[in-house]
């Protein structure tokens, strides 16, 4: 902080006496300034420059690799899944030494084998968890990392048995108002189980037709 002082408050050790008669009290003047306004500009660009610093170095560190669930881990990186691997192919490979190359037995066992890889790689590229005996553990707690494993399956396991269920009910009320139906169950009529099996195929639109109509629900139940 500065102060400026006006010229004409210099004391004069002649005119001591007369000081206060010759200077007025309105032409004192004093100019304040804070050196701190021009030192803060600095200081935050500093302060700016070790954030960016920070943060870019906190972005670049790599992520430790934390297990999603306890217990498990993925199965590419697990040693006993592996090793399963490892022991199927040999049990494999040691039955294929027992018949010809070319032989019927052989060619299935090579399939196999093949089969056994693909399966094998298939679980360790699409992330599925192991435990400690090697082997895969389905997910099912909602996790959308993991809903391939569970969820996916057991809607096309629910679509295909309603799928089921649905075609044999639209069966049997067909037959309903045949002379012997109890024949037809016991002798399936193939055109007409044919023409219900592809119409089954939109049966959640047909089911909720149904409901909406009031006919999903037997009347004298």
């Amino acid at each position: 902080m500065s102060l400026t002082i006006p010229t004409n408050l210099v004391l004069n050790p002649r005119s001591n006496k007369s000081l206060t008669q010759s200077v007025p009290k309105s032409s004192a003047r004093f100019v304040c300034s804070d050196d701190k306004s021009s030192s803060s500009a600095p200081q935050s660009m500093k302060a700016f420059s070790a954030a960016v610093a920070l943060s870019s170095i906190l972005l670049s560190a790599p992520m430790p690799a934390v297990a999603d669930i306890s217990g498990l881990t993925p199965c590419k990186d697990s040693k006993q899944f592996a090793k399963r691997e490892k022991q199927q192919i040999k049990k494999l490979e040691s039955s294929l030494k027992l018949y010809a190359p070319e032989s019927a037995p052989a060619l299935a066992l090579n399939a196999q084998i093949e089969k056994t890889k693909r399966r094998f790689d298939n679980y360790g590229k699409y992330g599925l968890l192991c435990g400690s005996d090697g082997l895969p553990h389905l997910i099912v707690n909602g996790d959308q990392r993991h809903w391939g494993e569970f969820i996916t399956p057991g809607i096309l396991f629910l679509y295909i048995a309603g799928w089921i269920g649905w075609v044999g009910r639209s069966y049997l009320i067909a037959i309903s108002g045949e002379k012997k139906p109890a024949m037809k169950e016991i002798i399936i009529d193939v055109p007409l189980a044919s023409r219900i099996i592809f119409r089954g195929f939109i049966w959640p639109v047909a089911a909720y037709r149904e409901f909406l109509n009031g006919d999903l629900i037997a009347k004298d139940v």
